[in-house]
């Protein structure tokens, strides 16, 4: 009797060895198979490695631009590609891109300042902002300004090179403000003026001055009266015309 028990606890083993075997092979072991195999002792011949690979669902795009913050230069052409002015391109379908529309009419290049652009789709706007900026002015790191003397009366110089002694280059020349509300050319005296520059002030003078009279001493007046009076040019006789007399 108990030797039949044996036996049947070795068929049991063999059964569940093969069992174990067939579940290695196809790479279906778990966790009750494994324990089985622990508490046993016995070691699969053959492993298989499972990869577990999470599946990739693609992302649906939310089809709303951010826009971007565009910066120019005075004079400088804006763009005309919406594509330029959206931040997340990769969140817009490209058959919705397409049906984007932009808007930079209220722009003025021409003008420094903040100036507003829209983007449209459907019955949405998105605002963004174009800040135009002044162009970067060149360095000019000293002005020596002219000492001008100038007689009652006379009108002032308009050329800037006539205060400057520098030359100033073409690009700074509109940006050089020369202040002269202080000078008086109907009154003899000395008077400053002021050429600015980004926010530098240089101050120079103009002197406006008196001519001075002509003093005649006996000496020059002699020789004005020595010099001989201009005669007046006479006309050369007239000839008679030959042609116009009769012969008898």
């Amino acid at each position: 009797m108990i030797l039949k028990k044996i036996k049947n606890i070795n068929k049991n083993k063999i059964g569940i060895n093969i069992m174990i075997i067939s579940l290695s092979i196809s790479g279906l072991l778990s966790i009750t198979s494994g324990a089985v195999l622990n508490k046993l002792n016995i070691k699969p011949k053959n492993k298989v490695k499972i990869k577990i690979v999470e599946k990739q669902v693609p992302k649906k795009k939310s089809n709303i631009p951010t826009l971007k913050e565009i910066t120019v230069e005075v004079n400088e052409p804006i763009s005309v590609n919406i594509n330029d002015y959206i931040e997340n391109l990769d969140d817009i379908e490209p058959k919705v891109l397409k049906k984007f529309k932009l808007d930079t009419s209220l722009v003025n290049v021409t003008q420094a300042g903040n100036y507003n652009y829209t983007i449209s789709y459907k019955d949405k706007k998105y605002n963004g902002t174009v800040t135009v900026k002044e162009k970067e002015l060149p360095i000019i790191n000293n002005m020596t300004l002219k000492e001008i003397s100038l007689e009652l009366g006379s009108k002032l110089p308009q050329n800037l090179n006539d205060y400057v002694v520098e030359s100033i280059p073409e690009e700074a020349k509109n940006k050089v403000v020369i202040n002269l509300s202080k000078v008086n050319t109907n009154m003899a005296g000395t008077y400053q003026y002021t050429v600015t520059y980004k926010d530098k002030i240089y101050t120079g003078n103009i002197i406006i001055y008196e001519s001075q009279p002509q003093i005649i001493t006996p000496e020059k007046k002699e020789e004005e009266e020595k010099k001989p009076e201009p005669t007046e040019p006479t006309n050369p006789p007239e000839q008679s015309n030959d042609n116009n007399t009769q012969q008898p």
